[in-house]
């Protein structure tokens, strides 16, 4: 996809990766729609992106609430008319360990990286479509395809968003839309910071302590997964990719396995005699 003219919505527009792939979206000719739940944050993200000679405007979305993303590809419509690309970007950390942690704590990871996703997807597709076709990408992790000891409730919701990814590989075929996955380990952002704002005590303390081990390892930047993001984005051959990206190792873009075949039931009437 040649970027110059297009327009691109973007979830956890707002810091870290987010604004680093709206200004690297800018930089390319896209239009871009900076969503995010801090609206102070998406205003900061779009005047970053004027200020580089660009088009943004920002938009405050929950994305656990589908009302936020009905309003979201609405006010894309209003304003450029369309969608051609879509970052399912938001996201936030587990919480304290699973399964001691408080339900509310690792209710809300789901809420924000699993259903956040479905959602942007379903009421982002019609938009695609009636562009003839575009781009998704998700924001999954490294820790969707290995034990995160650290933290359970993370892994298992980046598991979700990889696997959602490779399972929508039909969306290609049946309407020009592609639907692929951007696979991080350590990026140097806020999103510690951020997750565990709201915590209460003893569970911020747990889940702080859980990650200074953690605390000095080398981090990707958010540039690199910007980066990463517009070459699952720009290459029309990539469709059902999970690119993962760590510090110090190969970057692999790895393709979907092939779906489990669909069987014709059999049936259970036996022949007459």
């Amino acid at each position: 996809m040649n970027l110059q003219g297009k327009v691109a919505v973007v979830t956890g527009a707002g810091a870290g990766i987010g604004r680093a792939v709206c200004l690297a979206l800018s930089g390319k000719g896209a239009r871009v729609v900076a969503a995010d739940l801090m609206e102070n944050w998406a205003v900061e993200t779009s005047k970053q992106v004027r200020e580089a000679g660009g088009q943004a405007e920002p938009f405050r979305v929950d994305v656990t609430r589908e009302e936020d993303l009905k309003a979201l590809f609405e006010f894309t419509e209003e304003t450029f008319g369309g969608m051609d690309v879509l970052l399912n970007n938001a996201g936030i950390l587990g919480g304290p360990r699973f399964p001691d942690a408080l339900p509310k704590y690792w209710q809300r990871a789901i809420d924000v990286n699993v259903l956040g996703v479905a959602y942007g997807i379903h009421y982002g597709v019609p938009l695609l479509r009636r562009r003839g076709g575009g781009v998704i990408v998700n924001t999954g992790s490294t820790a969707g395809f290995k034990p995160h000891l650290i933290d359970p409730m993370y892994a298992a919701t980046k598991a979700a968003v990889v696997n959602l990814t490779r399972s929508l590989t039909f969306l290609k075929e049946e309407c020009g839309i592609r639907v692929n996955c951007v696979c991080p380990a350590l990026v140097e952002t806020a999103l510690e910071d951020n997750t565990g704002a709201d915590f209460d005590e003893n569970s911020k303390k747990d889940f702080v302590g859980r990650r200074t081990v953690r605390r000095g390892h080398p981090r990707l930047t958010p540039e690199d997964v910007a980066g990463a993001m517009l070459e699952l984005i720009e290459d029309d051959s990539l469709n059902g990719i999970s690119y993962t990206l760590a510090l110090g190792q190969p970057w692999e873009k790895i393709p979907s396995p092939a779906p489990q075949p669909i069987r014709p039931a059999q049936s259970t009437d036996k022949a007459s005699a």
